[in-house]
């Protein structure tokens, strides 16, 4: 969030999948999980003293998940959900926000059992 994305989509979903594959059951993700390729170009950003830098943006894995493929499948959920719940159901947004097609999206909800609009 702090910098543009140098890369493609593809070393984009690479980084996401290093960064879920090291980390540990319960562990908040944060920038520090970064590849160090990617620390050297973001900016630091200002907040306030009390300000929580990861908000709602953090994630922590369940560790009731037992592979990659697991934690990868729960994280997607979690974000369609919350995608969808932002845009109160309106799949073109949300898809949009994704980096999904309609149908891409569709199809995702059809494979994790998701409503749109009770997600």
């Amino acid at each position: 969030m702090v910098c543009d994305w140098p890369g493609n989509v593809r070393q984009l979903c690479n980084e996401i999948q290093r960064i879920v594959a090291r980390a540990e059951d319960g562990t908040l993700i944060t920038p520090d999980h970064l590849s160090p390729e990617l620390k050297r170009i973001s900016a630091p950003i200002s907040l306030p003293a009390d300000a929580n830098p990861f908000g709602a943006n953090s994630i922590t894995l369940s560790g009731s998940h037992t592979t990659l493929a697991d934690a990868m499948a729960e994280l997607e959920c979690r974000m369609i959900a919350d995608s969808l719940r932002r845009h109160k159901g309106n799949i073109s947004r949300a898809a949009r926000e994704l980096g999904l097609t309609r149908r891409g999206l569709y199809l995702k909800l059809q494979r994790y059992s998701l409503n749109a609009a009770s997600a």
